[in-house]
């Protein structure tokens, strides 16, 4: 049986220009860098400790210093499951042939030689995000950036669109049924991240307790020789430090992406962006006993993108885009098919899409709505 996870993010973004004069030169004719897209990237518990790579769908390098904020807010939730990852090649060839959910009934848990991990998320993470874009050459720019996210029960009104109650009430009223996640089971709108991964590292997280930051490089290159066409690329350059206690150290990447822009006329066009990248996470660990966050070395994302922008009588521009985003799962994907997954007593709906997500290809649709 597949589950899906919803994942709400919603995002607000405030972008500053300044130190430079206007250059038409740098920006389509209808006066927009690109497609309009804010950070997409979701809060995953894990993800948020490594330097996830945002795609770039900008036309130009900059032609003036801008600085962009986003701040994010998204419910996490899953119960308490343990994990086993059998060492017995045997009863690794046993688990393959039962269900995920039954496997936990056909051994003796405090018999079992194997691997082991533990995780229970519940709450609102808070993030903050900022970004320093400094022009270099014409064809080329530097983005110096930081994160940083929070943990918090997610109470009204400071997430409003990402409390459990908020959620539940679209459930019930919309779709999902009667709790289908047993957040009711466990209480609403409250915060705790316990995680020991199989190194037998652990944490305990609650309400307020701040989760992780970093700082972020990343330089772009333009290429010019397809713009006649009206085609348009970038590729990119990327380090991250994660400066988490959990997880000191630096991540490498690099990316690349393409814009098509299609004029209808002089007030209406469409851009259609289609993007790449691979992070190799902890190239550089930093200290000794940073914390397993993943047994993948190497992340890759993909996504694609449209938008359809036109022009009002006002001169103002309006951008309607969607784009689908799909990133490789963080764990070894082989393991789910024999791990061993022991749930929480009073937990019986999904319990387990949680952890085993941990073994999945992210995907998700975003629409955004730009008006400047």
């Amino acid at each position: 049986m597949k589950y899906q996870k919803l994942v709400f993010v919603f995002c607000f973004c405030l972008s500053l220009s300044a130190f430079a004069q206007s250059d038409q030169d740098s920006i389509p004719a209808f006066g927009k860098n690109g497609i309009s897209k804010p950070s997409i990237l979701s809060t995953n518990p894990f993800g948020i400790f490594i330097s996830r790579l945002n795609h770039n769908f900008k036309v130009k390098a900059s032609r003036r210093m801008e600085l962009d904020i986003t701040l994010e807010s998204g419910n996490v939730w899953g119960p308490n499951v343990k994990t086993y990852i059998p060492n017995d090649p045997n009863l690794r060839r046993e688990m393959r042939d039962i269900a995920w959910f039954s496997r936990q009934y056909f051994v003796e848990e405090d018999q079992i030689d194997a691997g082991y991990f533990e995780i229970e998320t519940d709450g609102v993470i808070k993030g903050l995000r900022g970004n320093l874009t400094i022009p270099t050459t014409k064809n080329q720019e530097l983005i110096v950036g930081f994160r940083a996210f929070l943990l918090t029960n997610g109470k009204f009104p400071f997430s409003a669109l990402t409390t459990d109650r908020f959620i539940e009430f679209f459930h019930d009223n919309v779709a999902g049924g009667d709790d289908p996640f047993d957040r009711r089971v466990f209480g609403l709108d409250k915060a705790k991240f316990l995680y020991t991964d199989r190194n037998g590292r652990s944490f305990n997280l609650g309400n307020g307790d701040f989760l992780t930051a970093g700082i972020e490089t990343h330089y772009f290159f333009y290429p010019t020789f397809l713009n006649e066409q009206k085609i348009y690329f970038n590729f990119g350059a990327h380090i991250g430090t994660n400066l988490s206690k959990y997880n000191m150290s630096m991540d490498v990447g690099f990316s690349a992406a393409g814009v098509k822009q299609f004029d209808l006329n002089d007030r209406n066009f469409i851009l259609f962006g289609l993007g790449g990248n691979l992070l190799r996470k902890n190239a550089i660990d930093l200290q000794a006993d940073n914390f397993d966050f993943g047994t993948n070395d190497f992340i890759g994302s993909v996504e694609a993108n449209a938008e359809y922008t036109f022009i009002s009588k006002g001169k103002t521009y309006h951008s309607f885009g969607i784009n689908y985003y799909m990133q490789t799962s963080l764990h070894e994907k082989d393991e789910d098919n024999y791990n061993i997954y022991v749930r929480d007593d009073d937990a019986f709906k999904s319990w387990g899409h949680g952890t085993r997500h941990l073994y999945r290809n992210t995907n998700y649709w975003t629409f955004v709505y730009t008006l400047p």
